[in-house]
């Protein structure tokens, strides 16, 4: 999804120099990662054991009754499409297309996955993927790994979240634990038994170590909501704990969003990229290393040293968000941590995986030190710092390699470092 005309011409733009082929090699499957990213809309996954809700909480976000109960339909994804029709793939790898939302003729093609194409605004700016397990372990292992990889928001449904759930959610990257949230589904049943309050505590230290919040929604109240032409109970959807979530969701995918059009202006800037319908195209400059950072037209590039450093904006301020800092600084040692293990023996391939974990978790952090509203002077400046910080790291992810592998993560480290002598003064 594109929101506005700017982002018409970013994409215009990338589509021109992967066309042209004006970037070198790096530069231009970075530019196609940028420009699928844009050209697509945000990836949210349910996932959850079978009977957590994962079906319903997909008809409460589309406002209907879509996915029959108890149909035991295979994974599936909703997609946006100019008419309704359900893409059905059997376990041969077939693809078979059922005109309209008829699941029973596309359950009796025996589907191992299906999509299901509807004209709604809202798949306009996230797609739903539901995945269906038999509920084995081996099964769900496989599952997990299948779909992280084509995910950009997690949900996870559950009432208890014990330690069987806890083992498989282990299996999902850090970097998308970021991006999840527990949903505490089926909420009014656990509300009828006076049990939701105390779930809800139970869980709070999970949440802390291994999502970005948790939400309990009554789903089937939810629903209910929703009435024939559009219309939304707004009272009853927003007690449902509903409107909250779905508010939620689409925020993060927006600011998501946004992250990936700043990354893309800051790509087009650092290889002065024009429109083509602005300036006859040109080569692009080669990719250059960390120390010799070429100068863009609308901003000078910052310069990364063989130890990145940035100056810090806040050394006279005195942190009155004790909690930001606090939980900022937990998120960095769990984090930096482990990507500093994995700095230390690089070896092929694992560079650039290394520089986008750096990448999600500054962006984790600005998004966090964004949504302060504590008024909180050294928060509001530290900001500046990781905003710097985080455009150092698409340019360290541009040139690729294990240098700039090892520099983001220096740099992410000296974030922690930073936040820790605020506390400390």
């Amino acid at each position: 999804m594109r929101d506005n005309v700017a982002d018409e011409d970013i994409v215009e733009r990338l589509r021109h120099a992967i066309a042209t082929e004006a970037l070198p090699k790096a530069a231009r499957e970075h530019a196609s990662l940028l420009l699928q990213r844009l050209s697509s809309p945000v990836r949210v996954s349910v996932l959850g054991l079978p009977g957590s809700g994962k079906s319903e909480l997909l008809n409460m976000f589309i406002g209907q009754r879509l996915l029959p109960r108890d149909s035991k339909l295979p994974t599936t994804e909703l997609t946006y499409g100019t008419t309704e029709r359900i893409v059905v793939t059997d376990a041969s790898g077939g693809r078979n297309v059922v005109e309209g939302l008829n699941f029973e003729e596309a359950q009796a093609i025996s589907p191992a996955f299906m999509r299901v194409e509807m004209p709604l605004p809202l798949l306009q700016r996230i797609s739903l993927l539901e995945v269906v397990t038999d509920g084995s372990s081996i099964e769900f292992q496989s599952a997990i790994d299948w779909a992280v990889r084509r995910t950009d928001i997690a949900l996870w449904c559950t009432q208890t979240f014990g330690d069987a759930e806890a083992q498989l959610w282990a299996r999902v990257p850090d970097s998308l634990k970021d991006h999840a949230f527990l949903v505490v589904s089926k909420a009014d049943v656990l509300s009828a038994k006076n049990a939701l309050t105390s779930r809800i505590a139970d869980l709070e230290t999970v949440v802390s170590e291994e999502f970005n919040s948790l939400f309990a929604v009554a789903t089937l109240q939810a629903i209910k909501a929703h009435h024939a032409g559009g219309a939304v109970d707004e009272a009853i959807y927003h007690a449902s704990g509903g409107g909250a979530l779905s508010a939620e969701i689409l925020r993060h995918a927006e600011r998501g969003r946004r992250a990936d059009v700043d990354s893309a202006h800051l790509f087009l800037a650092r290889y002065q990229i024009s429109s083509p319908s602005q300036s006859k195209p040109t080569k692009a400059k080669p990719v250059v290393s960390v120390e010799t950072r070429p100068t863009s037209p609308q901003k000078p590039a910052p310069v990364v040293h063989s130890s990145p450093e940035i100056q810090s904006s806040t050394e006279d301020e005195i942190v009155e968000n004790v909690v930001l800092f606090s939980d900022s600084i937990r998120f960095l040692r769990r984090r930096g941590d482990g990507l500093l293990e994995a700095s230390s023996s690089l070896g092929k391939g694992k560079a650039d995986g290394l520089v986008s974990q750096c990448v999600d978790a500054v962006e984790h952090l600005v998004d966090l030190f964004s949504d302060d509203d504590t008024g909180c002077s050294a928060a509001d400046a530290f900001l500046d710092d990781l905003t710097e910080a985080a455009d150092l790291m698409v340019l360290m992810q541009v040139e690729g390699g294990d240098a700039s592998a090892a520099d983001a993560v220096t740099l992410l480290l000296q974030l922690r470092r930073e936040m820790e002598m605020k506390l400390a003064a």
